[in-house]
């Protein structure tokens, strides 16, 4: 892992959100590609490996940082990003200076807070859901956007949402399946 993070393998690949209604770009999300000797490496295969240690904590830096790179290259050449959103595991929820890493790195490019979002996923335990609900909390004194991602792969609860005041919630396929049907 290290090597290929050395050598520039992990990439981020920006996935459009478009405003169905105006048919305009409203934002992207950045996802992580492995690209080896030419040959990309689907995140089922890799992601779930690095999840079995802080390795993905340390990859989730290093996309955020080539985010962050890329939006303020765009900014120098005159282009107006869009808001782009940018996954973190919630094991970085136990590193108490996560919500600092993240201000550090928007900090060191220059990067206008309204240009990010950060998602997380659905937490399960009490301690992951308290620990959340504090670092939404620090994301947004620093007027960083929050997105909860794969809302209904878990233990969810639309209860649960009243603790979380996040920006945009993402459903899961999951949570709705077989009941598109149902008024």
């Amino acid at each position: 892992f290290a090597d290929a993070l050395e050598r520039g393998e992990f990439k981020p690949f920006y996935q459009p959100k478009v405003n169905t209604k105006t048919r305009t770009l409203a934002g992207a999300e950045a996802l992580v590609r492995w690209i080896q000797d030419g040959v990309t490496i689907a995140p089922g295969e890799f992601i779930p490996v690095l999840e079995t240690g802080n390795s993905i904590c340390v990859l989730d830096f290093y996309i955020f940082e080539q985010v962050c790179r890329d939006i303020r290259k765009w900014l120098d050449e005159g282009i107006e990003p869009v808001r782009i959103s940018t996954n973190f595991s919630r094991r970085n929820l136990a590193d108490p200076y996560f919500a600092g890493k993240i201000r550090d790195i928007l900090e060191k490019y220059n990067i206008p807070m309204n240009y990010i979002e950060v998602e997380i996923t659905e937490t399960v335990s009490e301690e992951e859901s308290e620990r959340l609900s504090k670092f939404i909390r620090d994301m947004h004194e620093s007027k960083i956007a929050m997105a909860i991602g794969d809302f209904g792969t878990g233990y969810s609860s639309l209860n649960l949402l009243r603790n979380f005041s996040a920006d945009v919630l993402k459903l899961d396929k999951s949570f709705i399946d077989g009941h598109t049907g149902n008024k």
